[in-house]
Formats: structure tokens, C-alpha cells, sequence
């Protein structure tokens, strides 16, 4: 075989191009710390890396709305703090004008403090976060959701909740409708609730009862004849007559079990019937009402405090059960972060597997690489430097 001298040289300058492209490449990976610098260094590892990349960006994304979400529903239950505080306090007061030695100048004195409440609420209702929208307006959030004229509290939202996509299929609540919170709240005993009737002169004064079985829904009124006797009506229809009623006794009505204290007078009446929806602004306006116009003695006034007390309790129970749902998103959001926290390694980790340089193993190549770039220089040197003139 015979080898021209054109071929010595094209073979000695791409052995020669070859180690330099390989000194090139190695120490540019050396430079950025990386082995696979272009796609084409690893096409397979490139495209794997990419892939990778994206799902840690798209996880990263979900840790940030974790962390948004989690700062919203924190501020919610503060607030629903402050809100059971004022309940509590209203109870509080509740109390205090149950007490049948304070005169009516100093039941006017509680309402002042109520109607004091009754403001300090309205202004958590109308709470707005750091870009001005409203928390408790629903998805009206650039409309202010409760707006108070003559003592009646109006809402201008709607019923919706902000959701914040946290997971790939989760979307997490993060608002509070202010119909739910303040307006839904369930009158009487959750279950049903008993009403003197507005036109009584009697003493009598009916309780908030108990469920002893399963209530069925309807309306009983109970009206007296006498002190101790009394007709039912159901749904308006005549039903039975007791008599030989004594006050305080149990009266069953169609699971639902009420008493009567005090002297109804005949012709005085009051029924039970299914439990509805009341705003906590209007027990409080009920509540404000009953302290600067009632008299502590009298049964009108007892039977709205009656009916007052059973509305905080029930309103206090009703935001308890949202801070419940916040205390489980919050819960259910620290999972989530945590096990999010846990792949952005396991990401990070796979893409270094794919894409970073091995110190050790990329010095030593540059070593090898560089003895064979000086040993083809050298003979590419003494190669072209050979001639027959040399010998003659």
C-alpha cells in the first residue's frame, strides 16, 4: 500500500484538529461545570435533563402557590379569631344581661358595648388584603361585601370561593364567602326553633329545647286556652289538646322536645318550627334592640334573650367550623410543601446525574488529552520534517 506525502499531512493535522476539539471541549466543561454544555455533547442525557427540568419548574410553581395559599389561610384564621373573640365577648354579655338585678339603664349601658362589637365585626367582614380585595366578598372581591344603613347590614357579594391550584389535581379554597360566614348562620338549636307569639300578654316564656329523635320538620303551634291547657296545630291543621299542663314540663312535638316557664295567658301562642338561616349582624342588632328597649323582668325580653343566646352559640360554633377547615388546609399545605420540598432534591439530583461534570474523572481526561496532543504534535513534527534530501 502506498501512502502519499498529501495523506501524512491531512492525517497528522485531523489527529492534530481532533485532540484540540477534545482539549476544547473538556476544558470548557471544566469552565461551566458541566458535561453536557450543547445538546450534541449527550443528546439522550440533554433531552432527559430538559424533561426534568420542566417538571421541577412546574414544581416549583406549585411550592410558590403552596406558600401563597398558606399565607392567605393564615391571615383567614386570624381573623376568624378576632370574630369567635367578639362572639365570645358577646356571650359574655349575654350573660351579664341575664342577671334580673340590673336596671335598664345598666342593660343600656351592655348595649353600647354591644353595638361597639357590632362595628368591630363589620370591619373584619369588610377586611382587605394587601391588593385591596375584599376576603369575605366571594368572587365580587373588588366590591366592599357588607354595607350597614339604619342598623341593617346588606351583602354585596356573592357566594363563590377563590381557589388556588396547589397539586396538579388540588385546588385549595383560600377565601371565605361572607354569606356563608356571617349570614348562614342556623337559628334555634341547629334543628328547629321556638317563637312566643308577638301579640301574648302572658308571662310564658318558651325554651330553645333538645332533639329527642329525629325532627321531622314541621311547624307546631301551641295555643293556650288556659294556663295549663293548650291546642296543636301542625302545619296550621288542629292536632290534639293537652291539659293539665304544668310549667317547665317537657312538651315532645314530633321529635323535638320544648318547655314552657312561666303563666301563658288564653289566647297566647308559640311554635316550634325548622330551623332557618339568620346573619350574626342581625342577632347582634336583636341583641342591641332588646338591651335599650326591654325590661329584664318582662317575657318578651327573656324570650328574645333566649333566642339571642341560642344565635351566638350557633354563630360562634359556625366559625369554629371554618377555623376547622382552615387548621385542615393548613395541614393538608404542609404535606404538600413538604413532599414538594422532597422532589426539588430528588429533581435536582437526577439533572446532576444527567448534566454536571465529575471534577475527577474530566482532569483526568484533560491529562490524558493533553499528552496526546503534545505526543501528535511532536510526530506530526518529526513526520513532516522526514526527507530523502536529509540523507543525501
Amino acid at each position: 500500500m502506498r501512502i502519499s506525502t498529501a495523506q501524512i499531512y491531512d492525517n497528522g493535522v485531523f489527529g492534530l484538529l481532533k485532540n484540540q476539539y477534545d482539549a476544547y471541549r473538556l476544558q470548557n466543561q471544566m469552565s461551566t461545570g458541566r458535561k453536557v454544555v450543547t445538546p450534541a455533547d449527550n443528546p439522550v442525557a440533554a433531552a432527559q435533563a430538559l424533561v426534568t427540568e420542566q417538571k421541577k419548574s412546574v414544581n416549583q410553581q406549585f411550592l410558590d402557590n403552596q406558600g401563597n395559599a398558606a399565607l392567605q389561610l393564615k391571615e383567614l384564621d386570624s381573623l376568624m379569631n378576632s370574630i369567635g373573640g367578639i362572639l365570645i365577648d358577646a356571650k359574655a354579655r349575654w350573660v351579664e344581661a341575664g342577671n334580673g338585678a340590673y336596671s335598664d339603664s345598666e342593660l343600656r349601658d351592655l348595649a353600647i358595648d354591644i353595638r361597639g362589637k357590632f362595628e368591630g365585626l363589620l370591619g373584619i367582614a369588610n377586611n382587605s388584603d394587601a391588593t385591596g380585595f375584599y376576603r369575605f366578598a366571594g368572587y365580587q372581591a373588588a366590591t366592599m361585601p357588607f354595607v350597614s344603613s339604619n342598623g341593617v347590614v346588606s351583602y354585596q357579594g356573592d357566594s363563590g370561593t377563590r381557589l388556588l391550584q396547589v397539586e396538579t389535581a388540588r385546588f385549595m379554597p383560600v377565601s371565605f364567602s361572607g354569606r356563608d360566614l356571617f349570614e348562614a348562620i342556623p337559628t334555634g338549636n341547629g334543628y328547629f326553633v321556638g317563637n312566643p307569639g308577638a301579640a301574648n300578654t302572658g308571662s310564658g316564656v318558651i325554651n330553645n329545647g333538645t332533639m329527642v329523635g329525629t325532627y321531622d320538620n314541621r311547624t307546631y303551634t301551641l295555643e293556650f286556652t288556659a294556663s295549663d291547657t293548650f291546642d296543636i296545630f301542625i302545619d296550621g291543621t288542629y292536632s290534639s289538646t293537652v291539659t293539665g299542663y304544668v310549667a317547665g314540663d317537657p312538651i315532645n312535638l314530633g321529635g323535638a322536645q320544648v318547655s314552657i316557664s312561666g303563666t301563658p295567658a288564653a289566647g297566647d301562642t308559640f311554635t316550634v318550627s325548622p330551623s332557618g338561616e339568620e346573619s350574626i349582624f342581625t342577632t347582634l342588632t336583636k341583641f342591641i334592640t332588646a338591651l335599650e328597649n326591654g325590661d329584664s323582668s318582662s317575657a318578651d325580653f327573656r324570650n328574645a334573650m333566649l333566642r339571642i343566646g341560642a344565635s351566638l352559640d350557633q354563630g360562634l360554633q359556625h366559625v369554629l367550623n371554618a377555623r376547622s377547615s382552615v387548621g385542615a388546609s393548613l395541614a393538608e399545605l404542609d404535606d404538600l410543601t413538604n413532599l414538594g420540598k422532597d422532589l426539588d432534591v430528588q429533581y435536582k439530583t437526577q439533572i446532576s446525574d444527567l448534566v454536571d461534570l465529575d471534577y475527577i474523572t474530566a482532569a483526568s481526561d484533560l491529562a490524558k488529552n493533553q499528552l496526546q496532543l503534545q505526543a501528535a504534535q511532536q510526530s506530526f513534527v518529526r513526520v513532516t520534517s522526514l526527507s530523502l534530501f536529509n540523507f543525501m
